[in-house]
């Protein structure tokens, strides 16, 4: 009951921290109530978007993909990172549970790492391909 009870209260102190720091990741922008001007159709710059008539806008789109994705993978392998964790605590002992959560961590770290090349090739990609 005790150990159920510390679970339970580490993950709503995690939770506690993650919408404190979504919630203070980033200022508003001081236009929210401004209505874009331009066309805004497909190929016309003004519009809210990204202009995707040359291969600049593709290559924006295809990088911003990609950044999402990289985003995704970084979050799934903290996550997974944390119930590594929680599963070295909770082991006892017992060599097979070890066993399990060594191998959850160790692909967290992988996944880590490939969320961070992503992050790197997107800012590489980012310099080279559009002016």
């Amino acid at each position: 009951m005790k150990s159920a009870f510390s679970l339970v209260f580490v993950f709503a102190i995690a939770l506690a921290f993650s919408f404190a720091s979504v919630a203070l990741a980033q200022v508003p922008p001081q236009n929210i109530g401004s209505i874009p001007t331009g066309g805004g159709g497909i190929g016309e710059g003004g519009g809210v978007g990204v202009d995707v008539a040359d291969t600049a806008g593709l290559v924006e789109i295809i990088i911003n993909l990609v950044n999402w994705v990289a985003w995704i993978v970084g979050l799934v392998a903290v996550v997974m990172g944390l119930w590594a964790g929680i599963l070295f605590i909770t082991a006892g002992g017992d060599a097979a549970k070890v066993t399990t959560a060594r191998n959850i961590l160790l692909y967290a770290i992988i996944g880590i790492a490939v969320a961070i090349l992503a992050f790197s090739l997107v800012a590489i990609a980012r310099a080279f391909l559009i002016v």
